[in-house]
């Protein structure tokens, strides 16, 4: 039975393999490099525009509104393509398309830097006046109370929307699949579509996908992870949730 399952499933079979190569090789490097391009660009753009929403002054904080509605709005796809069909030919680039794919990787920053200024804001907007008023009372400057007693707090406070923002940013990473980007969704089509139509194994195409599965699923769970542990190491006793 378990034989009979393994020729079902391909899993023995080193023709799936070769088949699976790109998928494991270059599907999951790109997959990995586009999420580690976008995640720190979109926290910068995050972090800028959720303190442009709480300033006091419009000309920071109307901007920074116009942008996060804008992007919120707007679905990942058609930013893709927008990013990737147009911008190219606005800024008169000749390169090859492997340069424009990363206006399509910016595209992507951008939209998840729009919900994470959102996440940034909660995140200003979480530490008490009482204890900015203390600070400037003490004598610190403004710079020294952002420093010391703002962006610990937010740090701390916003890591972990953060973490489950950056897991959707590996996952969103498949949509530049629809530009050709070589990553785990581009391979595992062609793989699952090789499969069927050259080697007619209706069970390779399951096999092919549950690997993509498990491979973002190890991903995001060593980013998700790696930001618990962040979390965990500036955690301040006393000031974490009660569990029931």
């Amino acid at each position: 039975m378990a034989l009979q399952l393994g020729r079902v499933w391909g899993i023995i079979d080193p023709r799936l393999w070769d088949l699976l190569s790109p998928i494991l090789a270059s599907g999951a490097w790109n997959t990995f490099l586009f999420s580690a391009t976008v995640i720190p660009i979109s926290a910068g753009i995050g972090f800028f525009a959720g303190w442009a929403r709480v300033s006091r002054h419009p000309i920071l904080s109307w901007p920074a509104t116009v942008f996060v509605d804008l992007f919120r709005g707007i679905p990942q796809l058609v930013l893709i393509l927008f990013a990737f069909l147009w911008l190219p030919f606005v800024f008169e680039l000749r390169g090859s398309l492997d340069a424009w794919l990363w206006f399509a990787v910016l595209a992507l920053a951008v939209h998840s830097g729009a919900y994470q200024a959102e996440i940034f804001r909660a995140g200003f907007q979480s530490v008490p006046r009482g204890q900015l008023e203390a600070a400037q009372a003490l004598g610190l400057s403004k710079g020294r109370v952002m420093g010391s007693v703002v962006l610990p707090q937010t740090f701390r406070v916003t890591l972990p929307a953060l973490g489950n923002e950056f897991a959707l940013v590996v996952k969103d990473s498949s949509l530049l699949a629809a530009i050709g980007a070589q990553e785990l969704v581009y391979w595992g089509r062609n793989s699952a579509q090789f499969a069927l139509t050259v080697y007619v194994q209706i069970g390779w195409v399951a096999t092919t996908w549950i690997i993509i599965a498990i491979l973002y699923f190890v991903i995001t769970y060593l980013i998700t992870q790696t930001v618990g542990a962040v979390e965990h190491h500036y955690r301040v006793p006393g000031l974490g949730s009660v569990a029931f």
